[in-house]
């Protein structure tokens, strides 16, 4: 089947098809010739202009989207530096507190907190896969249904996740997030809080996450987060009591290829 880039030229190549049987009525003719030829050129111009002026609307389509991808990534980066820049500043503000009040233990503690914090977020970042990174990171300018508390074991290290594929680590993980994401509870006096740990245990990786909150449709979790894992990861058997309790934990094992 030809593709899109070929039909003005297919175009052009079925009207020679007129001229083409002037010549064969009229072989003895001299004009019927000269009608081909000209013909011919005009209409390879004719095709060549079409070609340009879409491959030109197609060019200018691709430059759209990828000046509104880019801007929409530079927002959404601007976004996670003022959420960050926020918190610092609220820590920074209890911890002068602290300080003026000459309450040093308590400054300690303010201090040990934001060293924990950036150490998370350091591990967050070497992950192994950039897009999990950013979206861990960045998730709370998108999201304001529930808190993500993303925490990497410090035995897990970037080769583990590359030697597991970085792209199925990263589905996986999204894949499980987004599907607690979309049953959190929008307006409800408790804080809904999703707790997701990235470790190993014997040699494999494991996706744990831990929901606390309001929430609705948990009945059809599991199944849908199973439906979403890709090849090499797989949920672990569910433990027995409340099914409501024992959907709101899950476990993913991702194996290497």
């Amino acid at each position: 089947m030809p593709t899109q880039k070929s039909y003005g030229f297919l175009y052009a190549a079925a009207s020679l098809l007129l001229p083409a049987c002037a010549v064969f009525v009229w072989r003895e003719a001299e004009w019927p010739i000269v009608l081909f030829l000209v013909w011919a050129i005009a209409a390879a111009l004719i095709a060549g202009i079409l070609e340009r002026r879409r491959f030109r609307r197609a060019a200018s389509r691709l430059l759209e989207h990828a000046t509104r991808d880019a801007v929409k990534s530079r927002q959404d980066l601007v976004d996670t530096l003022s959420h960050h820049r926020h918190d610092w500043m609220n820590e920074l503000q209890i911890l002068y507190g602290y300080l003026r009040m000459q309450k040093i233990d308590k400054a300690i503690a303010v201090v040990d907190r934001i060293k924990e914090e950036m150490e998370r977020d350091s591990r967050i970042s070497r992950l192994g896969s950039p897009e999990l990174s950013a979206y861990l990171l960045s998730f709370r300018t998108f999201c304001d249904t529930m808190t993500l508390d993303a925490r990497v074991d410090e035995g897990v290290q970037a080769a583990r996740v590359a030697e597991a594929e970085a792209d199925r680590v990263c589905r996986t993980a999204i894949g499980m997030i987004n599907a607690f994401r979309i049953r959190a509870s929008a307006a409800t006096a408790e804080e809904n809080r999703l707790r997701v740990v990235f470790g190993e245990a014997d040699g494999e990786l494991r996706v744990e996450a831990a929901y606390e909150g309001a929430w609705s449709a948990w009945s059809s979790l599991r199944e849908d987060v199973a439906r979403a894992l890709p090849a090499g990861a797989s949920l672990c058997p569910s433990g027995s009591g409340d099914p409501e309790e024992v959907a709101r934990k899950l476990t993913v094992v991702v194996t290497a290829s």
